[in-house]
C-alpha cells in the first residue's frame, strides 16, 4: 500500500496520524530510495512525495522539478527491477500534481495491476473536474462540508468582512469604533483596556493600513473569548513577506511578542549582499528574522512555533503566514483567520478550513476576518458566499461553507434566550428566588433532594454558558 502526497508537511502528517494508530508507515527519502522499496517485498506500508525529494518543502517550484523527479527515478531503476506485489495506491490532494506525466510515470512504474485511488480535501474546480476523473476514474463517494458540519466532524464557518480604511479616519470614529467594539464589557473591564491600549489612538490615527489590522487584532486578542482565555489563537495571512515581517515589527512594538513568521523565507548574507546603505526592503526582512530566529535555524525555528502554536496556544497566539501552512496544517487551537491577502478557489477553500477542527466544548465555530472584502459582501447587504472568491467552483458544491456572523449570531442568541426560558417556564408563580431554588434544588437541606435535582442544574448551567457566548459573539 503506497499512500502519495506532494507536499512535504501532508507526508509528515500521514506518518504521524498512522503511528498515532500504532501502524507502522515508512517515509521514503528519496526517489531512490522509493525504487529500493518498491523492488523489495517489505515494507509493506509507504507514504512518498510524489516529486522533487530534496526540494525544501517538498513542492515542484517549476515546471523542470517534475522532469528532474522523472529522470532521478529512471537513474535509479535497477535492471531487474521488478515491484514485489499488488500495489494499492492512495493519492492524496488528487485534484493537484498527481496528473499528467507524474501520473503516468507512477503507473508504468508499478504496472497495469497496481489500483489508484484519489483523494482530495476540498471540492474540485469546474476545470479540473473533467480532468481528474479521466485519470481516476468516476467518484466512489463525495462528502460536502455542511454534511461534516452536521455530522459534527468539522465546525462552522462564520465569515465578516471588516472595513479599515473606512471606519478608522478620525479620533471620534476610533472612540466610536472602540466603544462598538467592547460593547457588552462592564465599565471596568473597560476602563481596564483603555488604560491598557493608551497608544491606541496614536496607532490608529497613523497613515499605515498594517497598523490599524495589527490594533484592531490585539483589541479581538483582549475581547474574544477564545483569543483572551489562552485556548484557542489565530494565523494572520498576509500579501508577502515583507508585510509579514512589517506585521510582526508592529506586534513587537505594541508589546504583543507570542506571535512568529512562518514563511519560505530563510534569510541568508546572499539575501542582502549589494544592498547599500540604506536601510532597504530586503535588509529590513532580513533583520527581522535575524531578531526573531535568536541564532535558531529556520527550520528548527519553524517546527518548534508550530508545535508551540498547537500545544500552548497561550504561548504562542498569533502564526503570521503568506502561503505556507494554509494547506495540511492541522492545529484545533486555530480559532481566527484574518486575511489581508488576495485569495480565490482552491487556496481560499484549503486557508479558511485551518480553523474549523474541534477543539473541546467552548470552541463553537471557525472564524473568518476579512480585510480584503473577498466576497464583496461590505456592497451590499446580500452575501452569497458561493459567488467571487469562490466563482469557478460549482455552487452545489461550496454552499453552506460560510456563514455571516451577525445573521447566525443573531440566530444562536434567539436559540440561547429559548432554551434558558424553556428550562425556567416549570417553575412556580410568583417565580422568585425561592421558588427557581425548589425547582432547581429542591430542599437543599436533604442530600437526596440535591442529587435528584442535579440534571436541572447542569442543564441550567450550560444553558447560561452557551448564552453568555452568544452575547459576546454578537455583542459588538
Amino acid at each position: 500500500m503506497l499512500i502519495i502526497t506532494d507536499r512535504d508537511e501532508l507526508d509528515k502528517q500521514i506518518e504521524k496520524v498512522f503511528k498515532g494508530v500504532d501502524e507502522h508507515i515508512v517515509r521514503t527519502k528519496s526517489g531512490a530510495d522509493l525504487i529500493e522499496k518498491l523492488n523489495a517485498t517489505n515494507p509493506w506500508l509507504l507514504c512518498s512525495l510524489i516529486h522533487k525529494f530534496g526540494n525544501k518543502d517538498g513542492e515542484a517550484s517549476h515546471a523542470g522539478a517534475y522532469d528532474s523527479y522523472l529522470e532521478e527515478l529512471k537513474n535509479a531503476l535497477p535492471k531487474d527491477f521488478k515491484p514485489k506485489g499488488d500495489f494499492y495506491v492512495f493519492v492524496d490532494e488528487c485534484h493537484r500534481t498527481q496528473s499528467g506525466d507524474l501520473n503516468k510515470a507512477m503507473r508504468q512504474l508499478l504496472g497495469e495491476k497496481a489500483l489508484f485511488i484519489g483523494f482530495t480535501g476540498t471540492p474540485l474546480m469546474q476545470a479540473d473536474k473533467k480532468r481528474s476523473i479521466e485519470i481516476f476514474g468516476k467518484y466512489i463517494h463525495t462528502y460536502k462540508f455542511d454534511e461534516a458540519v452536521k455530522d459534527g466532524v468539522v465546525l462552522d464557518l462564520r465569515y465578516e468582512a471588516r472595513d479599515i480604511e473606512q471606519k478608522i479616519t478620525s479620533l471620534d470614529k476610533i472612540d466610536a469604533w472602540f466603544d462598538s467594539k467592547t460593547k457588552g464589557l462592564t465599565d471596568f473591564a473597560k476602563t481596564e483596556l483603555k488604560q491598557k491600549w493608551g497608544t491606541m489612538k496614536k496607532v490608529f490615527s497613523s497613515v499605515g493600513r498594517l497598523q490599524k489590522i495589527v490594533a484592531d487584532i490585539l483589541l479581538d486578542m483582549e475581547t474574544r473569548e477564545r483569543l483572551q482565555n489562552g485556548r484557542g489563537n489565530a494565523i494572520l495571512v498576509s500579501d508577502s513577506i515583507y508585510n509579514a515581517c512589517r506585521f510582526y515589527q508592529l506586534f513587537q512594538d505594541a508589546g504583543f511578542t507570542r506571535c512568529a513568521i512562518v514563511t519560505s523565507f530563510a534569510p541568508t548574507h546572499s539575501d542582502i549582499k549589494g544592498e547599500g546603505e540604506g536601510y532597504t526592503e530586503k535588509l529590513m526582512q532580513y533583520d527581522i528574522y535575524q531578531k526573531m530566529l535568536n541564532g535558531k535555524a529556520t527550520e528548527d525555528f519553524e517546527d518548534e512555533a508550530k508545535k508551540r502554536f498547537i500545544d500552548e496556544p497561550a504561548q504562542l497566539k498569533l502564526l503570521i503566514v503568506v502561503d505556507k501552512l494554509l494547506t495540511g496544517f492541522d492545529a484545533p487551537s486555530a480559532t481566527f483567520l484574518y486575511i489581508d491577502k488576495s485569495m480565490r478557489d482552491h487556496g481560499l477553500f484549503q486557508a479558511i478550513c485551518r480553523v474549523n477542527r474541534l477543539d473541546g466544548d467552548d470552541k463553537d465555530y471557525g472564524y473568518i476576518i476579512d480585510y480584503k472584502d473577498l466576497f464583496g459582501s461590505l456592497e451590499s447587504a446580500y452575501k452569497d458566499f458561493t459567488s467571487k472568491a469562490f466563482e469557478d467552483y460549482d455552487k452545489s458544491d461550496v454552499e453552506g461553507l460560510l456563514s455571516d456572523r451577525l445573521a447566525k449570531g443573531k440566530e444562536r442568541l434567539d436559540d440561547a434566550l429559548e432554551t434558558i426560558k424553556a428550562l425556567c417556564e416549570p417553575v412556580t408563580p410568583p417565580k422568585g428566588t425561592q421558588q427557581y431554588i425548589a425547582y432547581f434544588c429542591g430542599n437543599p437541606q436533604l442530600k437526596e433532594d440535591l442529587k435528584d435535582s442535579e440534571p436541572k442544574r447542569v442543564a441550567l448551567y450550560k444553558a447560561v454558558i452557551s448564552l453568555i457566548r452568544a452575547y459576546a459573539n454578537i455583542a459588538d
